[in-house]
């Protein structure tokens, strides 16, 4: 299969700075170590502090680095590499001529304290115990990757911890593993997260090589500092950036060139917007979850339109979506949504705002992923039900196919052109390939154990699986034809990726970091926008 990517020439970048009347600044240099070798893989990212956006390249085998197309203004430098001691420059100024600085790196003191989530959580024991807590404890938040995640408790400690985690503030879900709190937490408390472990052993990553290495990302910090920027997606006419702010009731826009953003006052307060995506004629369409409503945003004309009708307490989830991205409608011309609290999928007309819900088999309410054939039959997943399942609409008939694995925790899922449903497996960090037709499963391990998938896309273009790979801070990229996977890492920890938005006209992969709440990360974090940009040498 060949892969769609567009020249920049080596690790080169060019943001459109000339748009705004800007002359374009590079930024060139050297990463080394402390007795002057070159540092390959080292992640070199320059944030302008007036743009809250912050560029990053890799390293090359020389450990040189540049990037092209900056603004001129003032920025914060920082050269990381998981095993060495990151570097930074707090404020640095670039003015409209290019620029150079190098950076010394030191061997890391802590390893741990670097190490992506799957590292930490590698101390637990392999079976379904561990595959139940991952499925109820990585759905909205990292684990082990933070260090107020993976810091040492006792028994009495992680008890009260996960009281707190079953509070109705805080798992509104209703997914926090029904396990015995005492026996959690003693198993937690012996495994590798109580007061008497022993230092693991960790073992640094190797550096990305290849096309891996080539890549560009840029990051758009949105919202404020308790944002939960949940999904994102990019508007196909304009390439324009959209992402929602779930906990302030903020639909926000973001110029990927110059970082620029507007936002708007979504017209339901406490609506929590949760899903977001576009349809052929250009509206924008938003599940509501915490109101049970779909709403419908025209960004020509900036009207909303709100669609109520859903059954109370539905948190309804998301939508069916053609390979492309684009909300996908029926023969009768419906979208169609999961309720992940209402044990249904809905059918709602766009004209009329009809709603007409579908109750599916089973006693817990954990509808999730959602996804159209060309038959027009909807196929969904159940993530505590741990199933696959295909409802008929003209019979209002759903037959279901369990999951290979017990609390396989089947996530958001994407159909390919093909006809095979992809998802991602949060138990066991594994992705799976159900053939509508042959009605079986194929699974691929991911590249790291324990990365807790969340949600992938595929490419129409290309057909490659785009996976968010959250226990890795990565992106993983599946080739079908040759089974294999590429590994995109992200520049900073704790990167819980949702969902992928592919910009086709530039071949852009984009994701949101979500991860609640953002006290868990490492440093202070805004919601985040992540925009992956892909050359050849």
């Amino acid at each position: 299969m060949k892969l769609r990517f567009f020249v920049v020439a080596g690790i080169l970048f060019t943001i459109a700075a000339t748009s705004v009347g800007a002359r374009a600044t590079t930024l060139t240099g050297a990463v080394t170590d402390e007795h002057r070798r070159p540092i390959p893989g080292v992640f070199v990212t320059a944030k302008d502090l007036a743009k809250k956006m912050a560029v990053s390249v890799l390293t090359d085998a020389k450990g040189r680095y540049q990037i092209r197309g900056l603004f001129p203004d003032r920025y914060r430098l920082k050269a990381n590499r998981i095993g060495y001691q990151s570097a930074e420059i707090k404020d640095f100024t670039l003015a409209e001529t290019d620029a150079r600085k190098d950076f010394q790196l030191s061997a890391a003191a802590d390893l741990g304290a670097q190490m992506p989530a799957y590292a930490w959580l590698a101390s637990l024991p392999e079976g379904e115990f561990k595959a139940n807590f991952m499925v109820g404890c990585t759905i909205c938040h990292s684990f082990g990757g933070s260090e107020d995640t993976r810091k040492p408790r006792s028994t009495d400690e992680w008890v009260k911890t996960i009281k707190w985690m079953r509070s109705n503030k805080v798992d509104v879900y209703s997914v926090v593993p029904n396990i015995d709190d005492h026996e959690l937490a003693q198993w937690l408390a012996s495994n590798g997260f109580g007061p008497n472990r022993k230092p693991p052993h960790f073992k640094a990553p190797a550096p990305p090589s290849g096309d891996a290495a080539r890549v560009v990302i840029t990051q758009y910090d949105v919202g404020h500092a308790d944002t939960w920027a949940h999904d994102m997606e990019v508007e196909p006419s304009t390439g324009m950036a959209w992402v929602g702010d779930y906990t302030h009731d903020q639909l926000i826009r973001v110029d990927p060139g110059n970082g620029a953003q507007k936002t708007y006052d979504l017209p339901v307060k406490g609506s929590g917007v949760h899903t977001l995506h576009f349809d052929r004629q250009g509206a924008l369409w938003m599940t509501f979850q915490l109101v049970d409503m779909v709403c419908r945003f025209d960004p020509k004309t900036e009207q909303f339109r709100t669609y109520p009708g859903l059954k109370k307490g539905s948190l309804v989830h998301s939508f069916a979506y053609d390979t492309f991205g684009y909300i996908q409608y029926d023969p009768q011309g419906r979208l169609w949504v999961s309720e992940f609290g209402g044990n249904a999928m809905a059918s709602i007309d766009p004209k009329s705002g009809q709603v007409r819900e579908y109750n599916l088999p089973g006693n817990k309410a954990t509808a999730y992923g959602i996804a159209m054939d060309k038959q027009g039959r909807i196929w969904y997943t159940k993530y505590l039900e741990n199933v696959v399942g295909m409802l008929d609409p003209e019979t209002g008939l759903a037959t279901e196919h369990p999951m290979p694995h017990k609390n396989s925790g089947p996530h958001r899922m994407a159909i390919d052109a093909k006809q095979r449903l992809w998802i991602p497996e949060s138990g066991y960090g594994k992705l799976a390939m159900f053939d509508i037709a042959k009605g079986t499963f194929t699974e691929y391990a991911l590249p790291e154990p324990d990365t807790f998938p969340y949600s992938l896309r595929v490419d129409g273009v290309t057909g490659a699986v785009w996976i968010t790979g959250n226990g890795a801070d990565s992106l993983y990229r599946f080739d079908p034809e040759r089974k294999t996977f590429t590994t995109y890492r992200m520049p900073g920890q704790i990167s819980y990726g949702r969902m992928v938005s592919i910009d086709y006209s530039t071949g852009d992969v984009w994701t949101s970091l979500s991860n609640l709440p953002n006290k868990h990360t490492s440093e202070p974090m805004h919601g985040e926008l992540v925009r992956f940009q892909f050359s050849r040498p």
